[in-house]
């Protein structure tokens, strides 16, 4: 009966404990971005193509052909709060290659 009295009497402060508990988790959640994936799906192996952004692609699909070395890059890991086009900038095809996580055989 003593525990039913103290929980009668601390009901709201029991209460607001839990919601704030439960607020505080969903706005941990919120700030967790995640590093996005790219992927390369043409076929152009000229210099200055490795780094042209319409030449990838965030979808899995690109995905298909990744080998551990070959002459194209197939992944590419752009940080949380980077862009894709600020990964890849200015790079030569080699600098490129150097920075993809897998590689694609030549066409």
């Amino acid at each position: 009966m003593k525990i039913n009295q103290i929980l009668k009497v601390n009901a709201v402060a029991i209460a607001a404990v839990i919601f704030s508990g439960a607020v505080m988790s969903f706005k941990v959640m919120e700030k967790k971005a995640v590093d996005q994936t790219f992927y390369y799906i043409s076929e152009d192996m000229n210099e200055g193509a490795f780094h042209n952004t319409a030449n990838w692609t965030n979808s899995a699909s690109g995905s298909v052909g990744c080998v551990t070395s070959g002459d194209r890059p197939c992944k590419v890991i752009v940080p949380e709060g980077s862009s894709l086009s600020s990964v890849l900038g200015s790079k030569t095809n080699s600098q490129v290659l150097g920075i993809a996580v897998q590689r694609k055989l030549a066409p």
